[in-house]
């Protein structure tokens, strides 16, 4: 882990540059025709974030490696040089995201040859610039692995207030497992769900489910109300992983916990 100090919440969006607008336009429609259960076509969505590109726009970068990493089936042709190019370029723009792109593909050693082998030090430059996946990723490290909580809870709750879904889930499980506050648990797994996390809806569903062996996990009274509405917010998400629903803790606010109330240190 990095040498410790005073932690600083950065808001990635400070160190991000403006788009250029055809290269937007590109992106968009990219974006638009790799959407889930479409008859996709590859070349097309190739060609048209390969333009963006062009014009230095960091998110067609970061999608186009992400195809190379992975590859397609009659589609896109895995090409790990390519999707590390690519995240080399994101760090010559100085783009949050392409560090922590390099640091995960050089922790998952997916045939980077570099002499910073340690993924760690792009993950670090990441979190210092807010990359929401970086402070998650080490914040997690930091809980589980480095043995300060605080300073993990730290980086999860910055990634958390920067809309970031996964981090909130991580925070639901921290406060499930480790300190058995279910209330403050399952308020961010419906935070992390309004954030398009899916798992956190099946969470949520496994709780008031009245046939789930789950919901006895926090002890929630079963509600079939509350278990059909997060049914159906998961399969939107199935169906389009891009929707977010901002108003969900307003237009659905949590029950209390039978015992622990809304929050298990001040049950009231």
């Amino acid at each position: 882990m990095a040498e410790l100090r005073p932690f600083v919440c950065t808001q990635e969006k400070d160190y991000l540059p403006s788009l250029d607008p055809l290269a937007e336009a590109w992106y968009q429609e990219a974006a638009l025709l790799a959407k889930p259960d479409t008859l996709r076509p590859w070349d097309r969505i190739v060609e048209l974030y390969s333009k963006a590109v062009e014009r230095d726009h960091w998110k067609a970068m970061h999608n186009l490696a992400a195809l190379y990493r992975t590859g397609w089936p009659g589609g896109v042709e895995t090409d790990i040089q390519k999707t590390i190019d690519l995240y080399q370029r994101m760090i010559d723009l100085k783009i949050p995201q392409g560090y922590y792109n390099m640091g995960a593909i050089i922790g998952n050693k997916a045939g980077v040859k570099n002499p910073a082998t340690d993924g760690l030090a792009f993950l670090n430059k990441a979190a210092n610039m807010g990359n929401p996946e970086a402070l998650t990723e080490l914040g997690k490290l930091y809980i589980y692995v480095g043995g300060n909580k605080e300073l993990g809870l730290q980086y999860l709750r910055c990634a958390a207030e920067q809309g970031y879904g996964d981090a909130n889930f991580e925070l639901g499980i921290y406060y499930e497992i480790n300190k058995k506050n279910f209330p403050i648990a399952l308020s961010h797994y419906q935070i992390a769900l309004s954030q398009g996390h899916s798992l956190s809806a099946l969470q949520m569903i496994n709780v008031f489910e009245s046939t789930s062996l789950r919901h006895n996990a926090m002890w929630y009274n079963p509600d079939e109300a509350l278990s059909k509405l997060y049914t159906r917010l998961r399969a939107e998400l199935k169906s389009d992983p891009d929707i977010r629903f901002p108003t969900l803790m307003k237009d659905h606010p949590l029950p209390p916990h039978p015992t622990q109330g809304y929050d298990a240190d001040r049950p009231g």
